[in-house]
């Protein structure tokens, strides 16, 4: 279906500027080697390498879909990378709601106060804080911009390498001649068009100039009318309808975005389609819109901003185009129009979104990040395989379904699932391994760091997606998470170790010895082990642990471990305590031992006190949206390893209080689930 598009020279194509900043990833956290502009990104690197909360300010120029979108996707591509409202980070947004004086207000305000970093939405929002910011007082990561090289911020078109070191972001060039082209394809007796604009505004400036160039070429006739404010978008595109045009097409504008009723009205007293540089417009009838999908632009940005967060800097990134299109179309705005506009089916085949005649939706269809949909009429066979049954692999599980059945499959049309389990046993494992292999299905998944292993050791030759693994690359699946294994990708789980030690520390400010299990035929659990010792060493916290290697001598163990005299047990994440925590549990408690877990069944039915955890759930969409994209097409090798989206920290007042534990409101804030 994709095929079909390329003819209509759509260009569905990604520039996926994530990718350029893989290629200084090599130098983060090198201080002393940078001069002083360079100042606010080391200042930022060392507030998150000492495990403080960041503090953004996001600005916005207006209330739009197209920003809120943006925004939507901004906050998980950051999630992504770890940084999460109320966990190491502190987010404000602040949006002027068009208005200038407002804008040019904020900006001050995020440059001049105790901000650690800026973001940015929309070309004004550039502009008025990139003013705010000439000494480079803020690291500034701009998004949802059509030309940034035409906002007079100090971007090079010819050089993207070349902006200020404390500035870089991702471009949105509105597909203004994919748009106008499409238009000519639905309507080849298309001859005159009009379009609406706010001449101060760059970004539309830069758009009108490109669809003045391409109607020429196609012999269509642009007629234009100017507007500064968003209350006379109505009566101009009135004044274009009155003058005779065909179609109105718009997009790149936020003045006359922020009023696309207005537009859609004045259109439909006149049975004439609106055509705009946006997906979100068919849902809004128009009856084609065709533009960035601004979650995926934003997760872009989010993601671009974490990695700086983590030791990039701006100066190095250079500022890409990104373009993950969507084209959205409306048949019921077709079934009224006055001249004979068609929707063809290789054109609808190609679609995201496609409403109905009676306006409803009746297609979606996830191509999120520019990756074409799974072919119609197939069904894959999927085999979904697990080392033990816990509730981490039922939750993953359960996210794994919940993200398919998001992008529109369904089990027994789209997909057959089949769940094995070696139920802890490791000849079992293997055999269900020889069984996978034997069965050739179109993909395998797979939880754990054995199940991981095992599979590496006797399937080649088969797309793999795993989740629940700690640490894949010390599992053998790649040297890095770039350079992997050509058949196998996925979602490490790694418990936040540092987050958790600091829950802890917050509880017990004394504590001077904390004792763990440990199962040291687990390599996941050996490597949690000792990313909670570094964590607690950090604190001036010694660590004490003690060896099990079976259900039965975790009993005894945790018995010797309190009789070690140890302020509190914080238990690392391991497939054994997975399933045998009750015994922790209940010696904890009698023993009036804190507990502390890094697994949110530990503090949800479990005897711990506090839990800081990966949402497992939220790793299984992450598996899911992974797998969308091998079924799709993409190679597995192309795939990077990838975080876990989302971090929890469960508290139970209930343990707490067993424990005489007072959990301290800078903890309780920041819960995401509390058990009373």
């Amino acid at each position: 279906m994709w095929k079909a598009l390329k003819h209509l020279s759509l260009g569905l194509a990604l520039i996926v500027a994530a990718g350029g900043v893989l290629l200084f990833s090599d130098q983060g956290g090198r201080e002393g080697r940078r001069g002083p502009e360079h100042g606010p990104a080391e200042a930022l690197h060392r507030k998150v390498r000492a495990g403080e909360k960041v503090r953004v300010a996001l600005l916005k120029w207006v209330s739009s879909v197209t920003l809120d979108e943006t925004l939507r996707g901004l906050l998980e591509g950051l999630a992504e990378r770890g940084f999460v409202e109320g966990q190491g980070m502190e987010l404000q947004v602040f949006c002027a709601e068009g208005d200038m004086p407002t804008a040019v207000s904020m900006a001050q305000r995020a440059f001049g106060g105790d901000y650690d970093l800026v973001l940015t939405v929309s070309t004004p929002m550039l502009q008025v804080a990139a003013s705010a910011n000439k000494q480079g007082r803020r690291v500034h990561i701009f998004g949802a911009v059509t030309d940034p090289y035409a906002a007079e911020v100090g971007i090079s078109r010819e050089d993207h390498r070349k902006h200020p070191a404390w500035l870089t972001g991702v471009g949105t060039f509105q597909p203004v001649r994919e748009t106008l082209e499409l238009s000519r394809r639905l309507y080849p007796g298309l001859k005159r068009i009009g379009t609406v604009m706010n001449p101060s505004e760059a970004c539309s400036q830069s758009c009108y100039g490109v669809a003045r160039e391409v109607c020429a070429s196609l012999g269509i006739e642009l007629d234009v009318v100017t507007v500064d404010n968003s209350s006379a978008v109505y009566e101009a595109a009135s004044a274009l309808v009155s003058r005779g045009v065909q179609a109105l097409v718009i997009g790149g504008d936020n003045t006359v975005e922020s009023a696309f009723d207005s537009v859609v009205k004045a259109a439909d007293g006149a049975r004439i389609p609106v055509l705009g540089y946006a997906s979100m417009y068919a849902g809004r009838g128009a009856l084609a819109g065709l533009g960035a999908n601004y979650v995926d632009v934003g997760r872009v940005q989010g993601r671009l901003a974490g990695d700086i967060m983590k030791g990039l800097y701006p100066g190095d990134i250079p500022v890409e185009n990104v373009m993950p299109l969507k084209l959205s179309l409306n048949r019921q705005v077709a079934s009224r129009l006055r001249d004979p506009w068609e929707l063809p089916p290789e054109v609808v085949q190609g679609a995201s979104l496609v409403y109905g005649e009676s306006g409803a939706l009746e297609v979606s269809v996830d191509r999120s990040e520019g990756v074409p949909a799974i072919p119609a009429g197939r069904c894959f066979e999927l085999y979904f395989l697990n080392y033990v049954e816990s509730v981490p692999m039922e939750e993953t599980l359960r996210g794994f379904r919940r993200a398919l059945d998001e992008a529109g499959l369904r089990e027994g049309r789209d997909f057959n699932l089949e769940v094995g389990n070696a139920q802890g046993d490791m000849p079992t494992l293997s055999a269900l391994v020889d069984h996978v292999r034997s069965r050739r299905v179109d993909l395998l998944l797979l939880t754990s760091t054995p199940t991981l292993q095992a599979v590496l050791s006797k399937i080649n030759d088969i797309p793999v997606v795993f989740g629940l693994v700690a640490n894949p690359v010390l599992a053998g699946a790649g040297s890095s998470d770039v350079v992997h294994r050509p058949h196998i990708t996925g979602i490490s789980t790694e418990a936040p170790y540092v987050e958790g030690v600091r829950a802890l520390k917050e509880c017990l400010p004394g504590a001077k010895t904390v004792g763990t299990l440990v199962n040291p035929s687990e390599v996941n659990c050996v490597y949690n082990l000792k990313q909670v010792e570094k964590a607690l060493t950090a604190q001036g916290i010694t660590c004490v642990s003690v060896a099990v290697s079976t259900p039965t001598e975790v009993s005894d163990g945790i018995q010797g471990l309190l009789a070690q005299g140890v302020d509190a047990v914080l238990q690392v994440t391991g497939n054994l305590f997975f399933a045998s925590f009750a015994p922790i549990s209940k010696a904890c408690l009698e023993a009036r031992v804190p507990l502390f877990g890094m697994d949110a069944a530990n503090a949800l039915s479990g005897g711990a006190a506090v839990a800081v955890a990966r949402d497992y759930a939220a790793g299984g969409e992450d598996m899911g949206r992974v797998a969308l994209r091998v079924l799709r097409g993409e190679s597995p090798e192309g795939i990077p390893f990838a975080p876990v989206s989302n971090t929890r920290i469960v508290i139970n007042e209930r343990n707490a209080e067993r424990y005489g534990l007072s959990i301290p409101p800078s903890l309780m804030s920041r819960a995401t689930d509390v058990v009373k």
